[in-house]
């Protein structure tokens, strides 16, 4: 009830800034609510406590899409949904989300995308050279590996559409499913490195919007545009463009200049 009623007053307070408050308020209490729920999980099977925890997942997750600074926590429900499932999984519980964990869209995506022609290559080019300037700066393996995972990702847009949309579902599950304490490594917001990857990881999954709007093409159920995820990951991208400190920015140009554009132009990137 509280993630549902957070999600909604995130929703309206576009509309009506006085909701901030009780949009957190309930958000508050959805979190503390589902860790309690979480921590007794093993003692807990029965079919309506399962899905109504994957439901308050996936509310949470949604309502961090709204929030500028919610990158972190979108990406910590992602987790807690899987978490949820397959404990639900062993457990024989049935699901009532159909088909969210399966391959059923690409399935229907393929065909759509490999009709979609490669972005244009001097985005590419861009991408490919900051992402490339931030080596040096990657010591942990932790860095290294979401370095390497954003080059080959990149690479790949040179020639596939369809292929550079499967590595941005792979770099999903690489987060999704590391250890708790890397995980803790990867959103820490005193970690500029990091910082500097999740700016880049934004970046490159808006300079390629031609190719993931094919989702919408094929979602009936896709939201209208106040609620798109799309802008809700521009406005973690110009708060976390805000995070980099001085001596990083010049690492940082290029998210910056994915920023300018989105400012100037929503649909730049859409454009032939």
């Amino acid at each position: 009830m509280h993630a549902v009623l957070g999600l909604a007053a995130s929703d309206l307070m576009r509309k009506d800034p006085s909701l901030v408050t009780p949009a957190m308020m309930h958000r508050v209490k959805a979190i503390n609510a589902i860790k309690k729920s979480l921590a007794k999980a093993p003692n807990s099977s029965t079919f309506e406590e399962g899905n109504a925890l994957l439901a308050t997942c996936f509310a949470l997750t949604f309502q961090s899409v709204s929030l500028e600074d919610g990158m972190a926590e979108y990406m910590t429900f992602c987790r807690g949904l899987l978490i949820v499932a397959i404990q639900m999984y062993y457990k024989g519980s049935k699901f009532i989300f159909n088909n969210w964990m399966g391959d059923d869209q690409k399935a229907l995506l393929k065909p759509l995308m490999e009709t979609i022609p490669p972005i244009r290559r001097e985005w590419t080019d861009m991408a490919i050279a900051s992402i490339s300037a931030l080596q040096p700066l990657c010591k942990h393996q932790l860095e290294v590996e979401y370095c390497q995972l954003l080059k080959e990702w990149a690479e790949t847009l040179y020639t596939s559409s369809f292929q550079a949309y499967l590595l941005l579902s792979k770099h999903y599950g690489w987060w999704i499913q590391i250890p708790q304490e890397s995980f803790a490594y990867l959103i820490n917001p005193e970690n500029q490195v990091c910082l500097l990857l999740a700016t880049h990881w934004i970046a490159l999954k808006k300079i390629m919007a031609t190719i993931t709007d094919a989702e919408n093409r094929v979602n009936t159920s896709s939201q209208p545009r106040d609620g798109d995820p799309d802008i809700g990951m521009a406005r973690w991208l110009k708060y976390l463009n805000r995070q980099i400190h001085d001596e990083h920015r010049e690492y940082n140009h290029w998210p910056m200049w994915v920023e300018t554009q989105l400012e100037q132009d929503f649909d730049f990137f859409r454009r032939p």
